[in-house]
């Protein structure tokens, strides 16, 4: 993936990508925490599963590969269904409700302005 002469990943893919690797982060301390306790390990395995998924997909990303793009739009369109879901029928606080927004609406609209140049070798 090049983007320039000096190879860089432009400002707002690679905000993108921080928040996904971010997102990782966070599942994985939460993932470790809830193996803890034997009665959450259901819950540990989601959220590590959730770790795997958002650190595959920035490497995805990075290497170039078609199908993670298609994951993106896909993880994208999850996180906006899933603020509106959340919203509306758990009573989500409005600071989560407005992280997955963005992190959704963000998605969306970095792999549409930046998709090409992802994908060009």
């Amino acid at each position: 993936m090049t983007f320039n002469r000096m190879g860089t990943v432009p400002l707002p893919l690679a905000l993108h990508l921080a928040s996904y690797t971010v997102l990782g982060l966070f599942c994985f301390f939460a993932g470790g925490l809830n193996l803890i306790d034997p009665s959450k390990i259901p819950h540990g395995v989601m959220f590590l599963a959730v770790c795997g998924f958002s650190w595959g997909y920035v490497f995805g990303i990075l290497m170039a590969r078609k199908e993670v793009v298609v994951l993106g739009y896909l993880a994208s369109a999850a996180w906006l269904v899933a603020a509106v879901i959340g919203a509306t029928r758990f009573a989500f606080d409005w600071r989560l409700t407005a992280l997955l927004f963005a992190l959704g609406g963000s998605g969306l609209v970095v792999l549409s302005l930046y998709r090409t140049r992802i994908l060009e070798h």
